[in-house]
């Protein structure tokens, strides 16, 4: 989830090729609502949710994302 900003979307894409890599195996959604982050309980953005629990906000770094995502 994000704001629509360059950081969102640039993550959001960052996470969908490495899925489309193979590298992970999920469904990659992005929503900039301003009520889906306000439903989620989400004050800042970008946002990473797995299973709709909110496991990172704020831009991860690569380190932290690979982690985040179980990437070894």
């Amino acid at each position: 989830m994000g704001s629509g900003c360059a950081t969102c979307k640039n993550l959001y894409e960052k996470i969908k090729r490495l899925a489309s890599e193979g590298k992970i195996n999920a469904t990659v959604e992005y929503s900039s609502d301003i009520n889906d982050l306000i439903n989620e309980g989400i004050m800042g953005s970008p946002a990473i949710l797995i299973d709709g629990k909110v496991v990172k906000v704020g831009n991860p770094s690569e380190e932290e994302l690979n982690k985040i995502l179980g990437i070894k």
